[in-house]
């Protein structure tokens, strides 16, 4: 790879990363973009290489999900929605396809510094806008949704699982150096993520820096049983919401009442963030086991889940895809991105996702410490449990900010592994 086209992919990430403040403009798809175009040049052109383990499985994961797009419904592939929504890991993981085959030196610790202080000027810029187009009502009616903050995002989680990510980077930066400045922007960008009222962003900063603390005192016991607690709590709560799918959405009209058809009835008029609770529980987290229940092994197909009502054939509970013939691309996602895989790509998808997910936690637990690795790993952490209440795992706005941080460090990581193969990787500004 001549150094001219090393340098235009280090311009794509720079532009993906400082773009992700925002998913209204389409900036921050940029690096995935031009990684598409220049992957089939360079398998094409070499024949061998040497593939980290986290890149074994990942490579692994699209060849599965592409053979279930076309098992599914292999149109998708034609739809622009179908990028932004069903298949959004494409855009948000297509470039660590093909970075870790590069090296670069760059000063990754001042470029993350820089871009923590831009994005938390352009999440003022968007704060400011919104208090003067809500007469501050953004900041003194924290029950009206109309007036909750989602920067210059389209949604309020999407903004929420951004800053949350920002803000961890911010905590490292002032834990690292103590300077009152990081200080200062700790308190704005906390602010920011109040305002968006995203409860998920917030339990994942806080459980990210716990986990991160637990990982890093070696007591990764607590990590595995706090993440056995929370999968046992939600599996009751399915125990007893499942039914209630069952009499009240699974056949019901989807263009007839909506939550209304059940949440009404059942609990009359509730506040708009317990009917989004509701509508997780007794909706969308349903939909997602019910589809893992007709196919557990391969799912009920690549986008499947918002595709209602259900209409299975194959081999009932073993192989039954949905035949529903109305393909729709959006966010009616399983709000939880372990259901949603489950779903749609069964035990072998969701496991080879895993094992993915996990060969990254290892490569950056086998990293030395320092603001970059610090910040990935506790990034690691909140998108692992962000992604028990919504389906962030694979949301550009959540996963492409840290996927093209660590294509970045991998970079650098890769260039100092070539000056001196024997030393140990030090990162430092």
């Amino acid at each position: 790879m001549t150094l001219s086209v090393k340098k235009i992919l280090l311009i794509a990430l720079l532009i993906g990363l400082f773009g992700t403040v925002t998913n209204l403009i389409f900036i921050s798809p940029l690096p995935s973009l031009l990684s598409m175009a220049v992957l089939p040049f360079l398998l094409l052109r070499y024949q061998t290489f040497a593939v980290p383990k986290y890149l074994f499985w990942l490579y692994l994961y699209f060849i599965y999900s592409f053979a279930g797009i076309l098992l599914y419904y292999p149109a998708s592939f034609l739809h622009f929605g179908f990028y932004r929504y069903d298949g959004n890991f494409i855009i948000s993981y297509t470039p660590l396809l093909l970075i870790p085959f590069f090296s670069y030196n760059l000063n990754a610790d001042r470029l993350f510094k820089r871009f923590l202080i831009f994005a938390t000027i352009v999440n003022g810029i968007a704060f400011g806008l919104n208090l003067v187009m809500t007469n501050f009502a953004a900041i003194l009616d924290w029950n009206n949704p109309a007036t909750f903050f989602h920067g210059f995002f389209k949604s309020t989680n999407g903004a929420g699982g951004f800053i949350s990510i920002v803000l961890s980077l911010n905590i490292i930066c002032y834990l690292k150096e103590r300077k009152r400045r990081w200080l200062y922007l700790i308190g704005i960008n906390t602010l920011f993520l109040v305002s968006t009222t995203s409860r998920g962003s917030m339990l994942g900063l806080i459980a990210g820096f716990a986990f991160f603390y637990f990982d890093r005192s070696n007591r990764t016991y607590l990590i595995k049983l706090a993440l056995l607690a929370i999968i046992l709590v939600q599996a009751v709560i399915l125990y007893f919401t499942y039914p209630i799918y069952q009499t009240y959405v699974r056949d019901a009209d989807p263009s007839l009442g909506g939550a209304n058809t059940y949440i009404s009835p059942l609990y009359g008029e509730v506040t708009t963030k317990s009917a989004n609770l509701l509508i997780r529980v007794m909706e969308t987290w349903p939909r997602a086991v019910d589809n893992f229940s007709h196919s557990p092994l391969i799912g009920a197909g690549f986008g499947a889940v918002n595709d209602i009502p259900f209409r299975y054939g194959g081999i009932p509970y073993v192989i039954s895809l949905n035949g529903q013939p109305q393909k729709v691309f959006n966010d009616a996602h399983a709000h939880h991105s372990y259901l949603h895989l489950l779903g749609e790509q069964g035990l072998i998808g969701l496991g080879i996702f895993l094992m993915f997910w996990y060969a990254v936690y290892r490569f950056l637990r086998k990293e030395p410490a320092g603001i970059v690795r610090d910040f990935l790993l506790v990034s690691f952490f909140n998108l692992s449990i962000m992604s028990f209440t919504e389906h962030r795992i694979t949301s550009p706005s959540n996963a492409l900010p840290f996927v093209i941080a660590l294509c970045l460090y991998i970079l650098k990581r890769n260039y100092l592994r070539k000056q001196n193969p024997s030393a140990p990787v030090v990162q430092t500004a």
